[in-house]
């Protein structure tokens, strides 16, 4: 699975005309290989939309890019309405187990979203992958609300993670965070495999959220 991730600074007079034209993207729904696609506005920097889109393969992600994706991003009229975006791909590594053991039903149900973004040591990328199945996972599908995930990593880069977890609500996640996340982050010693660390939470803007064919029909 393809995780493409989507990072724009909006101009401080077009917050309204981007939530609107964000809307246009709608037609994904019918593209071969598109699984879903949420977003939603950063909740420390309200002037910073992210976007997941999630394809079942390269390939597939490849030929919308040199199909569909231009005119659709044409008719969106989003382009004058952001002084900055940055576009990353990654490449699934392994789940995030939850509730949930589908990615489509995941993007379907979820209302809230935790993103982290890692360096790992050069040398540590063996001990980072453990952590994740034998600490965070573990302690995560305890957590009341914790939908599931994936973990993937940044293609060109092979240090560069993404863990990227879909929540119940705002409300749910927040108690993972003071009740369960502490010790997690106390038994992971993350000093010892990581030298840069960064977040991204968001509430899933309901008009933004696309799902493919095959997940309305379920």
């Amino acid at each position: 699975m393809i995780i493409k991730r989507i990072s724009c600074i909006v101009k401080d007079d077009q917050r309204e005309a981007f939530q609107e034209y964000q809307k246009q993207w709608g037609h994904l729904s019918k593209v071969k290989g598109f699984l879903g696609q949420i977003g939603g506005w950063s909740i420390k920097q309200p002037l910073t939309a992210w976007i997941y889109s999630f394809w079942e393969n390269q390939v597939d992600y490849q030929q919308f890019m040199k199909g569909q994706h231009d005119q659709i991003f044409v008719n969106s009229g989003q382009e004058n309405t952001y002084e900055s975006i940055d576009v990353t791909l990654y490449d699934e590594k392994l789940k995030v187990p939850g509730s949930e053991d589908n990615i489509l039903n995941i993007l379907k149900d979820c209302q809230y979203i935790r993103v982290t973004l890692t360096q790992v040591k050069e040398d540590q990328l063996k001990n980072f992958i453990d952590m994740q199945k034998n600490v965070w996972n573990i302690g995560m599908i305890e957590s009341e609300g914790m939908l599931g995930g994936t973990i993937a990593f940044l293609q060109r880069e092979s240090n560069g993670f993404l863990v990227f977890t879909g929540w119940e609500s705002a409300c749910l996640h927040e108690n993972y965070t003071q009740e369960i996340f502490p010790e997690l982050f106390k038994t992971a010693k993350l000093q010892n495999y990581i030298f840069e660390l960064t977040g991204e939470q968001f509430k899933v803007e309901e008009e933004w959220r696309v799902l493919s064919k095959e997940c309305h029909l379920n």
